[in-house]
């Protein structure tokens, strides 16, 4: 009913005449702007083969309203109503601002704010902030609520609880926006008595938790060509409030000064988080290394998900020949986990990509794309089944080429791209279970003409995979290839536009051969400035070689959209 109603009131607004008076140079502009659209449409559906999976006669209309208010507000509504059904959605069921003046920011209601990757990182809350940058200076303060109070009861016990998390974060920082060093404090903490009746079996698995993060983030330009980055953070994590107190010991400066800002409990975690590179950008080459640690179970309460218990090294060239002609860039990387070695085993990870783009002239390119990925394990605090080890390599190379004929009022564009993809398992126990390989090839034609609106496409792929040897089965290939057409025509100084595209896909698998048949007709006309007609037509015949699978589908739809 209330999408009715909108959708009735909305339609009266945009069929009342509108009066507006002409802003002289000195008049101040328009507070409020509204814009959006109203489309309706019907159509009809059939099917053959199959049971229908659309509505024989679809209708209905849809309509969008975006409510910008001063300061950069938006507000959006949309509502659909139809036979395929009805809908309406608004959004202040979250609803924030972030007014902008000058170099002060401040931040209301529901809002997602980033002080640095490890310690306030876009996490959703309820609340209040403020952002100032007089100068060089950088200062930043929010707080609010970062979980909702959630209790489950006998009615609805799948419901996982939660208790409400309030928190503060602060930013004191020094710099510009490319060339700065900041300190973030962010410290949460779960109310306890917010959740009124929680069952003993579900209240053992959520226990109410506080987070202190003390972070450093920082961008630094060292003459002009060298740049530093480093975000660091330590976390002090309680998983459960209700744990006993216990009493910092040791000379560790980090253990004591956390100890005096969060009660130490036997719940209590210490850990770090580290990532940082230094880079090289001069007008020929370039060339950065990175380095990234994330301690076994690092948290922060500003954040939604960070994975954890992993060391990562890497480098990343780059090189500019042939006067620009010649671009060469790559990276490679090592990464491991179980840094605590507390785990049966430890998986390493190798990454290693290199791609090269050559542009001789404006007519012609290629671009070349290769990646190596390996995975292998060792043994941790137990010795690894050599069935079960892990030990895989995927290699991918996509080679592009392009060739481009320019005139005055025609353009052609020849293009093919090749790639392989191939999985290779190490594990002699596993290979006939995993292996597969993938070609894939594309021969394509672009013909436009400026002028005259006419335009035609045409390509044919084939695509190969080779796919693991099954436990009593040989391995099997499975091959798509077909031909996919198009044309694109405009009348009417352009205000009638048309298209038509059809393809033929074959597919062939264990013996059986397949076949997929796709049609469409497209055609808009615009009636006035805002206002557009269009129509549409789709077949789809598909064929898997199977008597039983085969049907048929015809689909077309007619519609109205107006725009202001």
């Amino acid at each position: 009913m209330r999408s009715t109603l909108l959708l009735l009131l909305f339609g009266f607004w945009l069929s009342c005449p509108v009066w507006a008076q002409t802003d002289s140079p000195s008049s101040k502009s328009v507070p409020v702007k509204v814009s959006g659209g109203l489309n309706a449409y019907a159509g009809f559906y059939t099917a053959t083969g199959i049971e229908a999976r659309n509505q024989t006669s679809p209708f209905g209309i849809s309509g969008s309203v975006t409510v910008t208010l001063p300061g950069g507000i938006s507000l959006p509504f949309s509502a659909v109503l139809g036979n395929q059904g009805s809908s309406f959605r608004q959004p202040f069921n979250q609803f924030g601002v972030s007014p902008t003046y000058k170099w002060a920011t401040v931040h209301a209601g529901y809002r997602n704010v980033s002080f640095s990757p490890f310690t306030l990182a876009g996490h959703t809350f309820l609340g209040g902030g403020v952002e100032l940058n007089p100068g060089m200076l950088r200062l930043g303060a929010v707080y609010g609520r970062f979980n909702k109070a959630i209790s489950t009861n006998i009615a609805e016990p799948d419901i996982i609880p939660a208790y409400q998390r309030t928190g503060y974060a602060v930013k004191i920082g020094y710099g510009k926006p490319t060339n700065y060093v900041d300190l973030i404090m962010l410290r949460a903490k779960d109310d306890s008595a917010s959740i009124a009746s929680v069952p003993q079996s579900t209240s053992q698995a959520v226990a109410p938790a506080e987070n202190l993060v003390v972070g450093l983030t920082t961008r630094l330009l060292i003459l002009k060509h060298i740049t530093v980055e480093l975000d660091e953070a330590v976390s002090a994590y309680t998983r459960d409030v209700r744990s006993s107190v216990v009493e910092t010991e040791g000379s560790n400066p980090v253990v004591r000064l956390f100890g005096k800002l969060i009660t130490p409990r036997l719940a209590t975690q210490l850990t770090q988080a580290t990532q940082a590179s230094i880079g090289y950008k001069g007008q020929m080459a370039g060339i950065k290394l990175q380095y990234k640690r994330i301690d076994p179970n690092f948290q922060t309460m500003g954040a939604y998900y960070f994975q954890s218990d992993i060391e990562s090294y890497a480098i990343a060239p780059n090189l500019t020949l042939m006067e620009g002609k010649l671009r060469l860039s790559g990276s490679y990387g090592v990464q491991y986990d179980n840094l605590a070695n507390n785990k049966s085993a430890r998986t390493g990870r190798t990454i290693g990509s290199l791609t090269a783009s050559y542009n001789p002239a404006t007519k012609f390119g290629i671009d070349v794309q290769l990646s190596n990925y390996g995975i292998s394990q060792q043994a941790g605090i137990r010795p690894i089944i050599d069935t079960l080890k892990l030990a895989q390599n995927n290699l991918s190379a996509t080679v592009n080429t392009r060739y481009t004929i320019q005139k005055e009022d025609v353009m052609q564009v020849f293009t093919l791209t090749t790639t392989y993809q191939k999985l290779s398992d190490l594990n002699a126990s596993t290979a006939n279970q995993t292996e597969n390989n993938n070609v894939n090839l594309n021969l394509g034609y672009f013909y436009q003409q400026t002028t005259t609106g006419w335009g035609f496409n045409g390509m044919l792929s084939y695509t190969q995979t080779q796919l693991p040897i099954a436990v009593g089965d040989t391995n099997q290939t499975v091959r798509f290839f077909g031909p996919t057409l198009g044309a694109t025509q405009s009348f009417l100084d352009k205000k009638l536009t048309t298209s038509f595209n059809a393809s033929y896909l074959v597919n062939q698998q264990s013996g059986i051969t397949g076949k997929v048949i796709t049609v469409s007709a497209n055609g808009g006309y615009q009636v006035a400035k805002r206002q557009t007609l269009t129509v549409s037509l789709n077949y789809l015949n598909s064929n898997t070689g199977i008597q039983e699978q085969t049907f048929n589908e015809l689909r077309g739809n007619l519609g109205y959209g107006i725009s202001f």
